[in-house]
């Protein structure tokens, strides 16, 4: 597919407020990020591609009602690809950082989008949410139409960034991202690993 429109093509923005099971499917992913962030033992994050700026990890917490996911950190910056719960459709493309303004309620927003594998910024959708795992904060999310179509479509370097009211809310730039494409689809293709003992 051609990369100047391979962001659009994947993302297709639910025009009305997600359904609960999606939301769901959003807190899981959050809270685990978050369980992430406060745990000091690194050794409980399964990092699949580490460079100077950030790492993607994999999760798989589908034994626990959850999904495979792979998140890029770069500090306090996550963009993560959040594949669908058993019984869902949902799919997600999600960014948190400390940028993005909180929101009491969630709502679809006009934003710009910047990625350099288009390489200009264009006009788009995207629900702004609640952060459900920090207090105050912000998401942005796009829903994905279909979770193996983004990661085949994932470059492996990319700049992001996105502005909201004209003011820029969140930035990444990862290496790595075929690296995450191959730890999702393995993900992907597993059977759900058993849960996991740690919190």
């Amino acid at each position: 597919m051609n990369s100047r429109n391979s962001w659009i093509v994947v993302l297709c923005v639910a025009l009305a407020s997600p359904a609960a099971h999606a939301q769901s499917t959003l807190d899981k992913y959050l809270k685990r990020s978050t369980q992430g962030d406060a745990s000091t033992a690194t050794d409980k994050v399964e990092k699949v591609f580490e460079g100077p700026s950030g790492y993607w990890r994999v999760d798989d917490n589908r034994a626990g009602g959850g999904s495979c996911s792979v998140t890029y950190e770069a500090g306090p910056n996550k963009a993560g690809y959040v594949a669908p719960t058993s019984g869902s459709d949902a799919a997600f493309i999600v960014f948190s950082g400390p940028a993005i303004p909180p929101t009491k309620a969630g709502k679809n927003r006009k934003m710009t989008l910047y990625t350099s594998s288009n390489g200009q910024a264009q006009a788009v959708e995207a629900f702004h949410a609640p952060n459900t795992a920090e207090k105050g904060g912000g998401i942005i999310f796009f829903r994905l139409t279909d979770i193996e179509a983004a990661m085949a479509d994932i470059s492996d370097v990319e700049d992001i960034v996105a502005s909201l009211d004209e003011a820029e809310v969140f930035a990444i730039a990862w290496q790595g991202g075929h690296k995450a494409r191959a730890a999702m689809q393995e993900c992907l293709r597993a059977a759900p690993r058993a849960a996991s003992a740690t919190p």
